[in-house]
């Protein structure tokens, strides 16, 4: 098949625009042996495992032609079928002419099979890409002792049987509804993979959330219980004031709350503000005495029954 024409113009990736001489593939067209064949110039050769050989410059068409190595039967299928729009060369420009983007020397590295929506810069009318016959093809996959070309004149045995063309076309049949699945179940994989994709970032996101809840949570736990020992240590250290520390001791034994500290510091500081047991508002003078004795002696200040 041609994969190339004098005069026809490439474009590199960033869409600049270069015409391939008839110099450069006169005298270039052998570096495209055993050039990569792939799908869309995309990077699929590992899966359509296909090479050029014996390139060869047609001086009367000015066409670069090719034959194809280990082009799988589905790639083959594709080239017949309605998506097929061509071929598309592929190479590497190595000098231009003096002040033009005119490609003079160069290297040919592969071919790549267009499909639609896409379109070669050298189409079929160029003679670029043109399938060769279905007969030929036919003829070379299924030999046959009685298949001989038909004459001129007339007469003759058709070039393929019946039964060899309809196989033939049936396989175009299976391998088609193969592709079919095949990009059917892609998508799928696809989906599913979106999916997932889509529950792990959930998933990590519900887990960052419930992170950052545990440790205000924590932090806020911490921060009551120092309140609560800096509380209490403040209100033991106010009943120190006015209690002895024994009778303090001792009534620390009980498990008093703050609460029950701070009321107790404060009836203290009430009677010794009256001058109940001290002069002056001093300090109480209750050295010496049981925590039982100072207990019963408030409790009867404030008019409890004992």
């Amino acid at each position: 098949m041609a994969i190339a024409k004098a005069g026809q113009k490439a474009y590199n990736s960033w869409g600049d625009e270069a015409t391939l001489t008839k110099d450069f593939l006169s005298k270039d067209s052998g570096t495209w042996d055993e050039g990569l064949v792939s799908i869309n110039h995309e990077n699929n050769n590992e899966w359509v495992k296909a090479t050029l050989y014996d390139p060869v410059y047609d001086s009367e068409t000015d066409l670069v032609i090719c034959s194809f190595s280990g082009l799988p039967d589905w790639a083959k299928s594709l080239i017949y079928s309605e998506d097929y729009r061509g071929l598309s060369q592929e190479c590497i420009p190595v000098k231009f002419a003096k002040n033009s983007n005119d490609v003079i020397r160069g290297f040919g590295t592969g071919v790549t099979i267009v499909t639609a929506p896409y379109e070669p810069a050298a189409n079929q009318e160029m003679g670029v890409g043109i399938r060769p016959e279905l007969a030929a093809i036919l003829a070379s996959k299924y030999p046959s002792q009685e298949d001989t070309m038909t004459e001129k004149t007339g007469g003759g045995t058709p070039a393929i049987t019946t039964e060899a063309y309809e196989s033939i076309a049936l396989e175009k049949v299976e391998l088609k509804s193969k592709i079919i699945t095949l990009e059917s179940d892609l998508k799928k994989v696809g989906d599913e993979l979106a999916s997932w994709k889509q529950k792990y970032t959930e998933l990590e996101s519900g887990e960052n959330s419930r992170t950052q809840i545990a440790i205000s949570e924590a932090r806020r736990a911490w921060e009551t219980e120092l309140r609560a020992t800096a509380e209490k240590e403040a209100a033991v250290s106010d009943l120190k004031t006015v209690m002895s520390v024994d009778a303090a001791e001792t009534y620390l034994a009980t498990n008093p709350t703050v609460e029950q500290i701070k009321s107790i510091a404060g009836i203290m500081k009430a009677t010794t503000s009256k001058g109940v047991g001290s002069s002056s508002g001093s300090r109480t003078q209750d050295d010496g005495k049981s925590y039982d004795e100072l207990n019963s002696a408030w409790n009867s200040k404030l008019g409890r029954a004992q």
